[in-house]
């Protein structure tokens, strides 16, 4: 039996080979990102096109990963997968994408509103605190909820990450 500590640090090393992968794509963007430094955008639209090159195709991969495959490549290396709580089976497309952007997409956007806002902005308006202190609740409940029976983002999807039948703790 594997306590749910010992979970936790399973599923955030997991995220850590997650986002070295997610990285890959990082990088690739970066010549698109030093040939729009120099153009007068507005933040909006830089958001925009971090978001759709970035956080987008971000989201879907970890979806289409969670779903095809039952687990995302950092998942897979530590034995773990996403199920579904009503089944206890691989969880459909729709909601590994809705866990997904629960935990990727909502905390990563609005960090990308905070740092555009505050980096932009010559005085911040009381709009930008209120979203920083809410970027910081959102992550500090998702840090805290791996360590708890079931994270928010899983609950509100209907999910719950497992260990795999093969991994050395179930045997």
């Amino acid at each position: 039996m594997v306590t749910r500590s010992r979970l936790a640090w399973l599923r955030i090393t997991a995220w850590l080979v997650d986002w070295l992968c997610i990285l890959v794509l990082a990088l690739a963007l970066v010549p698109i990102g030093l040939a729009v430094r120099g153009l007068e955008l507005p933040v909006w639209a830089l958001n925009l096109g971090s978001f759709l090159l970035l956080v987008l195709p971000a989201t879907l991969w970890l979806a289409w990963r969670e779903s095809a495959r039952g687990a995302t490549p950092g998942k897979r290396l530590r034995g773990l997968m996403v199920v579904s709580v009503r089944t206890g089976r691989r969880v459909s497309f729709g909601r590994a994408l809705a866990r997904n952007v629960l935990k990727v997409t909502v905390p990563w956007e609005l960090g990308h509103t905070v740092a555009y806002g505050f980096a932009t902005e010559a005085e911040p308006g009381g709009w930008l605190i209120v979203v920083s202190i809410v970027l910081y609740a959102v992550v500090l409940v998702w840090i805290a909820g791996l360590f708890a029976r079931v994270s928010p983002y899983d609950a509100m999807a209907g999910t719950r990450v497992t260990l795999t039948s093969n991994h050395p703790a179930t045997s």
